[in-house]
């Protein structure tokens, strides 16, 4: 297993893997507008964050980054974490949760937030199981229904 922090070659890997979560949760794929930020890993994560790609081999198997939401007060957000369903169950996602808060704690930011559906019932299990809390809904997104925050 090897985390990487994403390459523009990585791109198609990436569309792909996210097909294959979002169908196995019943969520459509749409890149061209509510999955903009997945078609153009580069320009909405590498720039004000980080994108990490998680690789058993040459497979791609999970997923995970944190971008920019108040630089002021040094506030991340948690994006994409998804693990391939037959990888789930594994430790995988907490591997990938661990590496994104001590990336978060190096680059010295106060705080995580994270925002999740309720189907999603074992990532909530995962985060408070890593110190988030539930908190106020602190953004747009009309597909989320609860929020979490971790302060660093």
């Amino acid at each position: 297993m090897e985390i990487l922090a994403f390459k523009p070659n990585m791109q198609q890997a990436v569309g792909t893997f996210f097909e294959r979560c979002f169908a196995a949760v019943g969520i459509p794929y749409s890149p061209k507008d509510r999955h903009a930020d997945i078609a153009d890993v580069e320009r909405h994560y590498m720039q004000d964050g980080c994108f990490w790609c998680l690789f058993d081999n040459e497979v791609l198997i999970g997923t995970v980054a944190v971008r920019i939401i108040d630089s002021e007060k040094k506030v991340v957000e948690l994006k994409r974490m998804f693990v391939l369903p037959e990888y789930q169950g594994q430790g995988y996602g907490k591997l990938l949760l661990k590496h994104a808060i001590d990336y978060a704690r190096e680059q010295r930011y106060s705080k995580i937030c994270l925002d999740t559906r309720k189907q999603f019932s074992a990532a909530q299990h995962l985060y408070r199981g890593s110190g988030f809390v539930e908190t106020d809904k602190y953004n747009d997104n009309e597909k989320a229904e609860l929020y979490f925050e971790l302060d660093l």
